[in-house]
């Protein structure tokens, strides 16, 4: 590590765990906002910045910047919330019951919500309800959608300025039918028979059971990795959910439903990563490997250069019409994104590349 990730770390792990943070030397307080920011935590890292006493603290400018981005994300809080509670409470007055994915289900697993960074809210509400659900939506106040949703989409989008609400009637876009096939009962599991509700500041929520919320936080941040990037605000999600739920998973279901989705040498390489990077007990961590090491370390370096979707794989795509360019570039960024994950789990990458070039080849024979 560099010494600017170095201090970045041993923010980033104060602000996760609440304890005291002693850093020696010089800070380049402006590279680490930097990665603060490139990896989506900067108001966590910024919290406990501010607070440091000792010599090599912030400047006072870089405080007041700091406060700035703490002010902000807690502002954007609020009005999400507004809107959360405004479409939740629409919804159930129609018999639905959405259950919320990461957000703010995930923001109550941090010593301190306020300081999560989150831009959408995501609501789960299944097949069935999906079109009631979008069309009572569409009647809030303030809202803007960018046209019909679609049965082949896995969720719609509807916005509130810059607050969007992402209706799902899927919680993951998975092309494969195989994979498909194995995901669609741990779904069902996590979201339609099990879910359970949780207190947000006085207004009830449902939220995944907590076997599901585990696995769809990795599953979430393993999907990041795939396709735009994945941050350490991703892989924190992860490790606070397994923290706070320590004793009170079944870990026999967890184990299974990683197996089966073909995960389980990514879940020990992040594994690895959250125990000796972010400071999860490794007694917290389920299946910890500390053979995968060399793996995790070449994550590592992967989350570092990437960050929270800041993956580039090219030009941007030639429209539509140009039928022929556009489908050479879509079978070239398959072929990108093969050799950015063969580079980690090159077994996993020979899978997604068999995957995406068999879901490109049936789309051209439509």
């Amino acid at each position: 590590m560099t010494p600017a990730e170095s201090h970045y770390f041993a923010l980033l792990r104060s602000a996760l765990w609440g304890k005291p943070v002693a850093i020696e030397g010089p800070v380049d307080w402006n590279e680490v906002m930097r990665l603060a920011k490139h990896h989506a935590n900067q108001a966590l890292v910024g919290d406990v910045a501010t607070q440091m006493t000792t010599d090599n603290r912030p400047t006072d400018v870089m405080v007041g910047k700091m406060q700035t981005v703490m002010r902000n994300n807690l502002f954007g809080q609020m009005k999400l919330k507004q809107i959360l509670v405004s479409a939740v409470q629409l919804l159930r007055e129609h018999g639905i019951e959405p259950v919320i994915l990461k957000g703010f289900g995930l923001a109550l697993l941090y010593p301190n919500p306020s300081l999560r960074q989150f831009g959408d809210i995501d609501l789960f509400v299944g097949l069935d309800d999906f079109h009631e659900a979008c069309d009572l939506l569409r009647t809030l106040p303030g809202g803007y959608n960018w046209g019909e949703e679609v049965d082949s989409g896995h969720h719609y989008n509807i916005e509130f300025g810059n607050f969007p609400i992402e209706v799902h009637r899927l919680s993951a876009d998975i092309d494969d039918s195989k994979t498909r096939a194995i995901y669609e009962p741990i779904e069902r599991d996590g979201l339609i028979e099990n879910p359970h509700r949780v207190d947000l500041d006085g207004f009830e929520i449902a939220v995944p059971s907590n076997e599901f919320q585990v696995f769809f936080t990795f599953y979430h941040a393993w999907h990041h990795f795939l396709t735009t990037g994945v941050g350490w605000r991703q892989v924190s999600d992860v490790a606070m959910a397994l923290h706070v739920y320590h004793g009170q998973l079944d870990l026999d279901k967890l184990n299974r439903w990683i197996a089966a989705m073909h995960l389980m040498k990514p879940w020990q390489a992040f594994g690895w990563l959250m125990v000796n990077t972010l400071g999860l007990p490794e007694a917290e961590m389920p299946f910890y490997d500390d053979r995968c090491q060399r793996t995790a370390q070449k994550l590592f370096r992967r989350i570092m250069e990437t960050g929270n979707f800041k993956r580039h794989t090219g030009s941007k795509a030639p429209s539509k019409e140009r039928r022929l360019l556009h489908k050479m570039h879509a079978l070239l960024k398959i072929f990108i994104d093969f050799f950015y994950r063969a580079r980690v789990f090159p077994a996993n990458a020979f899978r997604e590349l068999k995957s995406s070039l068999g879901y490109a080849l049936s789309k051209r024979r439509e």
